[in-house]
């Protein structure tokens, strides 16, 4: 069973986010395998609440056992599309070829080399604490048996999870489906979704928060890509001492890694200053920004409605405010509209979230 279980999280948290980047990065002109587990992620979301949002308003208890029938297929399909769409364009080749090359110079170079295993003892050093340091949050009563009801009982959200008895949906969390897709994956590897949440999350979303901020500091560093590496130390000591109140985006990360608001505010909003990165390199270049290009800016948009309410304004005012610089380097118009028509299923969310709470829900 523990063979089972490893194998099976090693796919659904690796292989098939990794296959499943692949889908939306057709418009990023350098592409590693790393960026495409970071875009593969946010793609999971975005599929997840398709299929989840719907089957959780237009059914009834007992209906996460739908989102096990019509979820799994599609999971599989976008991730065999990924896989298709990178190797008929060489994508896949390409990003292959750039991971050995970074390995390479990096093992051939005795600085780079002392650099990025010091980075490395400090993410091993998180991962040990966050896991054999028991971190007590109060959501635990909440958030956590929310996804344990779900996997248990096969009810998504019609549960009151203090007293366990039936109750009207919670329209405040229940589109935020962060939490399903949490009871999904413990579902599918047979993985008690509290294990789940305090020892196998940590390990997935700690390490991917220093991947984005890894390749955040080479778009920044330019032509001095050999400090990335400084940069990711840095990363990994704010993570590791920024735990200075409950409130900081640091302790979200060690003490609240399985919550939405945490994947939102070390991931999300990240990966949108990371999006916007490679978007303002295609334009000191001169490129013209199309569809593919704009292509991660919607997946990341789409995406926020899965962690929180409060990430869909948060992503959507930074989005905004990204297109306006962009059009002040451009002088266009053109970008600020791009940027803008991306924030379009932030909006529905929205419409959505304000419908179904303030004129009631069974």
């Amino acid at each position: 069973m523990i063979v089972y279980q490893i194998l099976m999280c090693l796919i659904i948290l690796t292989v098939i986010p990794l296959c499943m980047g692949y889908t939306v990065t057709g418009g990023l002109k350098s592409v590693s395998p790393v960026t495409a587990l970071c875009y593969g992620y946010l793609v999971m979301m975005v599929s997840f609440e398709l299929v989840t949002v719907p089957v959780l308003l237009f059914t009834d208890y007992g209906n996460f056992r739908y989102v096990l029938w019509i979820y799994t297929p599609v999971m599989l399909v976008i991730a065999a599309a990924g896989v298709f769409r990178a190797h008929k364009s060489g994508q896949l080749k390409e990003s292959a070829e750039r991971m050995r090359d970074d390995i390479g110079s990096i093992l051939h170079d005795r600085e780079q080399l002392i650099v990025w295993s010091v980075a490395g003892v400090i993410l091993i050093t998180i991962l040990v604490l966050v896991s054999v340091r028991v971190i007590f949050d109060g959501d635990d009563a909440y958030y956590v048996v929310q996804s344990l009801i779900a996997q248990q009982k096969g009810a998504m959200y019609s549960s009151n999870p203090y007293t366990g008895r039936a109750a009207a949906i919670d329209m405040r969390h229940a589109l935020a489906v962060f939490t399903m897709w949490i009871s999904y994956v413990g579902t599918v590897t047979h993985i008690h979704t509290t294990i789940l949440c305090h020892t196998v999350l940590p390990l997935v979303f700690i390490p991917l928060c220093l991947m984005i901020y890894g390749q955040l500091g080479a778009a920044l560093l330019g032509d001095k890509k050999e400090l990335t590496g400084y940069f990711v130390i840095f990363a990994g000591f704010f993570i590791l001492f920024g735990r200075v109140s409950m409130y900081t985006p640091e302790a979200f990360l060690l003490a609240r890694t399985w919550q939405g608001k945490a994947v939102a505010a070390n991931i999300l909003l990240p990966m949108v200053l990371l999006t916007y990165a490679y978007v303002s390199q295609d334009i000191i270049s001169g490129d013209e920004l199309g569809f593919k290009t704009w292509l991660p800016m919607i997946v990341i948009n789409a995406s926020a409605g899965v962690f929180s309410s409060l990430a869909v304004v948060l992503v959507c005012v930074m989005t905004g405010a990204g297109g306006l610089v962009l059009s002040v380097m451009k002088r266009k118009i053109r970008p600020l509209i791009h940027a803008c028509v991306t924030c379009i299923p932030g909006l529905i969310y929205m419409i959505l979230y304000l419908y179904y709470t303030y004129f009631g829900w069974r």
